[in-house]
């Protein structure tokens, strides 16, 4: 599924390491790219508090503040976004979009090269072990591990390349000649957006939702959870899980893995 070796031109790089990209990179488009085998079903995964323990926005934003990329006033504004997502005060998916702002006027290449150094620095080591041993669980039953994820593309492709998945669906930036503009490009992958996602996906791969898996944190995850046969509240919110405790959902287990 991953190309072989390692491929400098497109890579991500750094100093230390270059990263085996996925297909799905190369394509570029909002679509996602077509599985390459048959698989008998599929798995989905949110990303952040899911298969991260935290979440991958705040700590772009605190790497960004201390690098010099976002000044004060951005940052402050930032965390005030911030309190009112943790506080539920506003619809999460305009404070999401409204968080993203910041990244205007950044070039792609800069945005993508920050992105994976705080994957590889900060994130990688946040990922849940007991997510990674449900991906090989599924590998050996054939089925295909994807990442759907309101989460940018910037973020989700390194994630997508280190867990050796089969494909990614998030959210993706517009850019102006290789300048985010500080928008999306499409909808953001969020809520409701999520369950369409999937099924247009099921649909597209010959897969029924009722045989997929969707592994998910949040309130915000229901929409999608409910669609598939097999959904599973990881480390809930006590929203969740009191949904997931009604309808009888399978709750993971989870520890730290820096505990």
């Amino acid at each position: 599924m991953y190309t072989e070796g390692y491929v400098r031109n497109r890579s991500y790089e750094t100093t230390s390491f270059f990263v085996i990209l996925p297909p799905f990179y190369f394509v570029g488009a909002q679509s996602e790219m077509t599985l390459r085998k048959r698989y008998s079903y599929i798995a989905f995964y949110d990303l952040d508090r899911t298969i991260f323990t935290g979440n991958s926005a705040t700590s772009l934003v605190a790497e960004a503040r201390n690098r010099g990329i976002m000044n004060g006033r951005q940052f402050r504004h930032a965390l005030y976004l911030s309190l009112l997502y943790k506080l539920d005060w506003q619809d999460p998916a305009r404070i999401i979009t409204r968080m993203l702002t910041w990244l205007k006027g950044m070039t792609e290449t800069a945005a993508r090269q920050l992105c994976l150094e705080v994957f590889e620095n900060n994130l990688r080591q946040t990922i849940r072990p007991e997510i990674t041993r449900e991906m090989q669980k599924h590998r050996d039953n054939l089925g295909a591990n994807v990442l759907l994820s309101s989460a940018t593309s910037l973020i989700c492709e390194p994630v997508a390349a280190h867990l050796h998945l089969e494909d990614v669906i998030c959210t993706r930036l517009e850019a102006d000649n290789g300048i985010l503009t500080g928008a999306t490009r499409g909808k953001l992958v969020y809520g409701r957006e999520k369950k369409t996602r999937l099924t247009d996906y099921c649909r597209k791969e010959g897969h029924k939702p009722a045989e997929s898996y969707y592994y998910g944190d949040s309130k915000t995850d229901v929409y999608v959870m409910e669609t598939v046969g097999h959904p599973v509240a990881v480390c809930p919110d006590q929203r969740l899980l009191e949904v997931a405790r009604k309808r009888d959902w399978r709750v993971l287990e989870v520890s730290d893995p820096s505990g």
